[in-house]
């Protein structure tokens, strides 16, 4: 493991200058901690550092996430696992619904604890998004609390 640490590391000094060149040793490296047989915890852990450390300007982290991709597909691997897939998808749904009640509080005032506490217990991301349109849109709370009730 120091021996990725310290390549990563020099690598970062030597390709500052030159980012495709810096994308080519991450995506080496990356893909390196999977060949090394290291364990999910240590791949993520180094994974994280490397990603770091070798920061590559915006037009080529597209280019490194697609790469990365179809290796590990290609791999059967996951750069993300699905604990924390889960994780990502719950936060997405706690800031719809706390997206979907600051928009009702903006237009119009204070929110009645019944519309909140419907809004909370919605965890369907589809539905978190299509409420905020119809949020951002709808012409009163009633009509609002209306759809929820549907």
């Amino acid at each position: 493991m120091n021996a990725v640490v310290t390549l990563a590391h020099l690598q970062a000094q030597a390709t500052y200058q030159t980012p495709e060149v810096r994308l080519q040793w991450k995506l080496r490296l990356v893909k390196g901690l999977y060949e090394r047989g290291y364990n999910k915890k240590d791949i993520l852990e180094l994974f994280r550092f490397i990603d770091w450390i070798l920061a590559l300007p915006e037009e080529l982290k597209l280019v490194f996430k697609q790469e990365l991709s179809t290796f590990e597909e290609d791999r059967k691997m996951r750069y993300v696992t699905s604990i924390e897939q889960m994780g990502i998808e719950q936060g997405n749904i706690q800031r719809g619904q706390i997206d979907i009640t600051e928009v009702l509080e903006v237009r119009f005032g204070e929110v009645p604890d019944t519309i909140t506490q419907q809004i909370y217990k919605i965890e369907d991301a589809v539905m978190l998004k299509t409420l905020l349109r119809q949020a951002i849109t709808i012409e009163s709370l009633t009509q609002f609390q209306q759809l929820l009730n549907c």
